[in-house]
């Protein structure tokens, strides 16, 4: 779905039109781009009628969490966190294609439990954006059946509107899109907790170093593929980086690597 620019102000009049008619409501919280915009303007608008619900487990990708952390104390916003174990579910354990299915419905119904052992919140968001739609996202489903509601859709911000909303606010707008770490393996793949750390530990290790914008996938056991952004090719391929990332991947027992360029 093509990008078109929605004016900050705009879209934050959208917004913040509807979250006025929610006085009291708890958001799923992950950290990345459109949770936070969320739960900043929420913040604002709704005060302590907020709280902010994050769970962690073996498929969270490296300092998300530690990001929904900062910000939500930043904000002043109640946060709650829980721990999930997405490998308990036969669908997520085995990679099928109903995987984000499965873990969705599992992680919802926890936060609707958790919802009511507060007493407060009767309305559940989530970040889900009007891009979102063009994709392939079996969790979409399992929202709309939980009774989950989407206020980034609603209003009608697409990423890019999101990207210059954030900024204009003074939050982080450069965040690159962050996934389950089950998608870096093919359907079928048997997930494993050790299986989901090493390409958390490949990735975390790029990313400290100021890559941003990638992904490793693992397509066999023992072997990875490293999928960059072209901006920062030339920066990878510096022999003091790539020998270096060389070493980590055979440290987390990748035999073979290789490189894929986007077109």
């Amino acid at each position: 779905m093509a990008e078109t620019m929605i004016p900050p102000f705009e879209a934050l009049e959208r917004l913040q039109d509807r979250l006025r008619r929610t006085p009291r409501a708890a958001l799923l919280f992950s950290g990345g781009l459109d949770s936070s915009l969320l739960l900043a303007v929420a913040a604002r608008t709704l005060g302590p009628g907020l709280c902010a619900i994050t769970f962690v487990g073996p498929h969270i990708v490296p300092g998300e969490a530690a990001a929904a952390y900062q910000l939500a104390r930043r904000l002043k916003v109640r946060h709650l966190w829980r721990s999930f174990d997405p490998l308990a579910l036969p669908d997520f354990r085995e990679n099928s294609p109903r995987r984000c299915y499965a873990c969705k419905r599992a992680i919802i119904a926890q936060a609707w439990e958790l919802c009511r052992e507060q007493g407060a919140q009767e309305v559940l968001w989530d970040g889900t954006n009007l891009d979102d739609l063009g994709d392939f996202r079996p969790g979409l489903q399992a929202a709309r059946e939980l009774g989950v509601v989407s206020p980034l859709l609603a209003a009608g911000l697409n990423k890019a509107a999101i990207r210059a909303l954030s900024r204009s606010l003074g939050l982080p707008w450069q965040k690159p899109p962050q996934s389950c770490l089950a998608t870096r393996f093919p359907y079928g793949a048997t997930l494993t907790r050790e299986a989901l750390k090493r390409v958390g530990r490949g990735e975390a290790w790029l990313r400290s170093r100021g890559f941003s914008r990638l992904r490793l996938r693992s397509p066999a056991e023992g072997r990875a593929r490293l999928e960059l952004a072209a901006d920062e090719w030339a920066a990878f391929l510096a022999p003091e980086v790539r020998g270096r990332f060389h070493a980590v991947l055979q440290r987390l027992g990748f035999g073979h690597w290789s490189l894929d360029l986007p077109g």
